[in-house]
């Protein structure tokens, strides 16, 4: 099981979070296009992640061309000596239209494979001179000359692919190296709708379970000894109410007979009451809180994991709080499958 580190304090502080999540023996340094670019903040990190994984948890794809993102992950690549990871997701339509301002296709998963596959040959040219002639639906990647090749490795990044639904969960299965699900997800969505997809995915692929890197469902909250804060729970809940608001998203609550709650969740987002953000948390009760998300000390979160993933998830991240040493983290590691 590897763990991972999400990195959460500001920019200046990078190198200096970087170092105190090596010290604790974390295996993986995670960002998050959020706020701010995901790769930047890796950069940073680099000379001070040790043999830390570095990973886009997740880049907006359909924010920038399969080239753009081609050369920053492979740059971060490079510059890590071969330990980057492009987690990539699609985002949803009104955040890429009117946010980014780019197209959005009415076949997300379809443009998804197109992106990978031209990411590949992209990677393949630079590094083994296979010369790009790639041509897609959705992009086309045909002309590269040697004043634009960057410095060969002797591998490309890993890519995995953050899902939701079947359809992208499949896809994950067949062309990318790791799946990401969505921190919204309960157990059940994971054991009935996630792995029945990622396995159809991989046989049509000829693929092994193997393969790919099945990365933590749901949201994982690590506190202190004494559990959480009233804060830290409402801050879940709200997060919940907003993904649990998206239309995209909507299916989860549905299947776990919380169909009404999506409608009215959603009724809120659109409307203008300035409290309404507020006001969504409010509905996900102690019931919903549960099925989303673990909560509480690293040894309760390990066991927690254990009942409810098993042993198939191969990759979980956290943001422990201050006082945690390498021990602890060793312990949690311990009591996992």
């Amino acid at each position: 099981m590897r763990i991972g580190y999400g990195l959460r304090r500001t920019a200046v502080e990078v190198a200096e979070e970087t170092a105190w999540a090596r010290e604790l023996g974390f295996d993986a340094l995670s960002t998050s296009e959020v706020a701010y670019d995901p790769f930047l903040p890796l950069a940073v990190a680099a000379t001070a992640s040790g043999e830390m994984r570095l990973e886009t948890h997740i880049a907006v794809a359909f924010a920038r061309s399969p080239m753009v993102t081609a050369n920053a992950a492979h740059y971060l690549h490079v510059l890590s000596g071969g330990r980057a990871v492009l987690g990539l997701g699609t985002q949803i339509k009104p955040h890429i239209t009117r946010r980014f301002d780019m197209p959005w296709s009415s076949k997300p998963a379809a443009q998804m494979r197109d992106y990978i596959q031209a990411l590949q040959a992209i990677w393949r040219d630079w590094n083994h001179g296979e010369q790009l002639a790639f041509r897609s639906e959705h992009y086309n990647h045909t002309l590269m000359t040697d004043m634009f090749r960057p410095q060969p490795m002797p591998t490309a990044p890993e890519v995995h692919l953050a899902a939701v639904g079947p359809v992208m969960t499949r896809l994950a299965g067949e062309v990318a190296d790791g799946l990401i699900p969505h921190a919204f997800s309960t157990p059940e969505w994971f054991t009935e709708v996630t792995l029945p997809a990622l396995h159809e995915g991989l046989e049509r692929a000829g693929r092994e379970r193997s393969d790919v890197v099945v990365h933590c469902p749901g949201f994982v909250v690590v506190t202190g000894e004494e559990g959480a804060g009233e804060e830290e729970t409402l801050a879940v809940r709200r997060q919940i109410a907003f993904y649990g608001s998206t239309p995209a998203y909507g299916d989860v609550l549905r299947r776990a007979g919380r169909g009404e709650l999506h409608d009215r969740l959603h009724a809120l987002s659109v409307g203008s009451d300035p409290e309404r953000w507020a006001r969504m948390g409010d509905l996900v009760d102690d019931e919903l809180l549960s099925a989303f998300s673990v909560i509480g000390p690293l040894g309760h979160v390990a066991d927690e994991l254990a009942r409810r993933y098993g042993g198939e998830i191969d990759q979980v991240h956290l943001a422990p709080p201050a006082g945690t040493t390498a021990e602890d983290v060793a312990e949690f590691r311990r009591r996992l499958p």
